[in-house]
């Protein structure tokens, strides 16, 4: 049963791997696409939605694992 459980947690943690490296590529894209100066000054003036933001989806990865992990070693001490 335990290796049921730590199957889980690594594949939790592997989920919240691929998804930090596919939000850090996004950012590596949209970087290149904003070469020049003009482009960075004006992308920092727009309001970016809310959504679109890569530290509230890295937050909701890690929240996401964090409980999941927490869940399970709970399962795992009771």
């Amino acid at each position: 049963m335990y290796p049921i459980y730590y199957a889980i947690i690594i594949i939790v943690c592997l989920i919240a791997l691929f998804g930090t490296i596919n939000v850090a590529r996004d950012l590596v894209r949209q970087e290149k696409e904003d070469d020049s100066t003009t482009d960075e000054l004006t992308s920092l003036k727009e309001d970016r939605p809310v959504r679109d933001s890569s530290v509230r989806l890295l937050t909701m990865i890690y929240t996401i694992t964090f409980i999941i992990s927490i869940i399970l070693m709970w399962i795992f001490v009771f």
